[in-house]
């Protein structure tokens, strides 16, 4: 019997050194083969001819080319982007003060009013704060960058910044000339605020 069970591990051991054997053999064979792959692919890159590297360097200059076109047309919408946002900026804080400064512009009429009203021949301390008013009130549409429509007499009418309020037939100036402003405009960037009102020859 115990004749029988050592027979048994001797089998046994027999056999796990032969599937040891077995696996490392394999082992082997792959790492081989792996060898003789790469050998292989190296030997295929140095058979290329003189075509066939200039066919691969040919590739590689048209992936570079569409990535630089690639980066390029990025770097380019960011750049319209940060131009359309500043823009955007300034349009926004232009249209803010524009609405802050309307307030005033029924004050400096006022003032105006008031200022012509003065007689020609006194200075008076109270006129005399009316103009200071009005200078400084000018000064900060001017910093605004907020601009007077211009609308002297003889200047031609523009529909666009000016509004004619009495249309006359006047002996000294031709149609749509400018006879007289009633009342100031004003525009800041080009963007008109309110039209200066006007009396104009017909």
């Amino acid at each position: 019997m115990k004749q029988d069970n050592m027979a048994n591990q001797n089998q046994e051991i027999e056999s796990e050194n032969l599937s040891s054997d077995n696996e490392h053999d394999k082992n082997i064979t792959a790492s081989v083969d792996e060898n003789d792959d790469q050998t292989e692919n190296k030997i295929d890159l140095n058979k290329l001819t003189v075509d066939q590297w200039m066919e691969k360097l040919a590739d590689v200059e048209k992936l570079a080319a569409e990535r630089l076109d690639g980066q390029q047309r990025a770097l380019a919408e960011f750049q319209n982007f940060k131009r359309r946002t500043i823009k955007e900026n300034q349009a926004a804080h232009q249209n803010a003060a524009a609405d802050v400064l309307s307030n005033f512009f029924s004050i400096v009429d006022d003032l105006e009013l008031a200022i012509k009203s003065l007689p020609d021949d006194e200075s008076t301390t109270w006129g005399e704060g009316f103009k200071m008013i009005h200078k400084k009130i000018i000064a900060i549409f001017e910093n605004q960058q907020l601009i007077i429509i211009k609308a002297d007499p003889g200047d031609q009418f523009d529909p666009h910044i000016h509004e004619a309020i009495i249309q006359e037939s006047h002996s000294e100036y031709d149609t749509d000339i400018i006879i007289s402003m009633l009342q100031q405009g004003y525009m800041i960037n080009e963007r008109v605020l309110r039209p200066a009102q006007v009396r104009v020859a017909k």
